[in-house]
């Protein structure tokens, strides 16, 4: 991960691998299940009948793999995939997707941006937030599963102390 001109990358790492699938919502997940039953019926009937009809169950079955897999397996998937770094002013996620390519979130860090620390090997979560012309949004990165967690949590905070005294 290169820093911007005038940064300085003062730290490096990886997600330990053995994140957990979360199950936040089992409602959505049953629901996202049934759909992509209701999908697979569907376009098995409409292939026994021939013709093209069995492509109207593609957007239920995406429906229901987006409901019933990406809450579980994403997060895990994208922790594999993404490296972490922090400069002297922001935190940074890089997460490389086979056949998509690189996608990076950034944040800068302040005084005001909110650190919660979870866990171990510890997962940290940077909060803050943004105020734009449509009003305030919350913007959120997450570190999961750090084997230095605490010292990330340290250069944070002496982030955080260095842009409230003004210093680089």
């Amino acid at each position: 991960m290169t820093p911007l001109p005038g940064e300085t990358l003062l730290w490096e790492g990886r997600a330990l691998p053995g994140l957990r699938p979360r199950i936040d919502k089992p409602a959505n997940i049953l629901f996202g299940l049934a759909m992509i039953a209701f999908a697979l019926f569907w376009m098995d009937r409409a292939l026994r009948d021939g013709g093209i009809m069995w492509l109207a169950g593609l957007p239920f079955l995406g429906f229901g793999l987006r409901m019933a897999v990406v809450p579980v397996w994403g997060p895990r998937i994208a922790a594999r995939l993404s490296r972490y770094a922090l400069t002297d002013r922001r935190a940074l996620i890089e997460t490389r997707w086979p056949l998509i390519g690189s996608r990076w979130h950034s944040m800068t860090i302040t005084p005001a941006t909110l650190v919660d620390a979870d866990g171990s090997p510890m997962t940290l979560t940077l909060r803050s937030a943004l105020a734009g012309p449509r009003g305030t949004a919350d913007e959120t990165l997450i570190f999961h599963r750090l084997d230095d967690g605490a010292e990330v949590l340290a250069l944070i905070r002496q982030i955080q102390r260095n842009t409230a005294g003004g210093a680089p």
